[in-house]
């Protein structure tokens, strides 16, 4: 066999397994381009309700439109710039939930290590929650077995660069199997206002860390 069959060769059995390898992930979110978007039924129901108990929308309106981030298929937050601003344009959040659905939907792999940076500040809590749930492989019985804040840092009064690194902790439910991924989501309770802005979370693939 010549020299380029072997090549070929090796190329066609490689590619299978190259392909079964998943991507590594990574999030960053810099909160320079946003965009106006209609208000759906769902957001507008929920707006009504927030107002009635008196609660803030979180989100920009005006009229039919909402803004919010590229990225995001929900509301995440106001945009805010200029001397407010980490460096360009930064979001401002308040009594919300965000990135569950869509953007930080089945990122956080069981047994994998994150290394994560972002810059704050504000008053209160950031919290970054994963939602975790398992599955009986016999059954077919699904069971939320824990929403653990996998990042939790207090903000200060002026912009401030945190960094750290996360995985998710153990489960002791040994008949239940956790998915590939599991999603997350930003939370921000209500009374606090944290200022946020280049938001990144990515696979740790020094050695050891996985």
């Amino acid at each position: 066999m010549n020299r380029s069959l072997i090549i070929i060769v090796l190329a066609v059995v490689q590619i299978p397994a190259l392909a079964g390898e998943p991507k590594p992930i990574r999030v960053f979110d810099d909160f320079e381009s946003w965009e106006w978007k209609p208000i759906t039924a769902a957001i507008r129901r929920d707006g009504r309700k927030r107002l009635a108990d008196d609660r803030e929308l979180g989100f920009q309106y005006r009229g039919p439109l909402y803004r919010g981030p590229v990225g995001f298929i929900l509301p995440a937050g106001s945009m805010v710039e200029g001397r407010e601003a980490f460096n360009g344009k930064s979001v401002i959040l308040t009594d919300c939930q965000v990135g569950l659905h869509g953007r930080y939907s089945r990122k956080i792999r069981p047994g994998a290590t994150y290394r994560y940076s972002l810059a704050l500040k504000g008053k209160g809590i950031f919290q970054f929650r994963v939602w975790v749930q398992g599955i009986n492989l016999e059954s077919g019985e699904r069971k939320w077995l824990g929403f653990p804040d996998v990042i939790k840092l207090e903000a200060t009064d002026s912009w401030k660069t945190r960094e750290g690194s996360f995985k998710l902790p153990h489960f002791d439910a040994p008949n239940f199997r956790l998915p590939h991924a599991v999603s997350a989501a930003i939370i921000i309770d209500a009374g606090d206002r944290i200022y946020l802005d280049n938001f990144l979370f990515e696979e740790d693939h020094t050695p050891g860390q996985q």
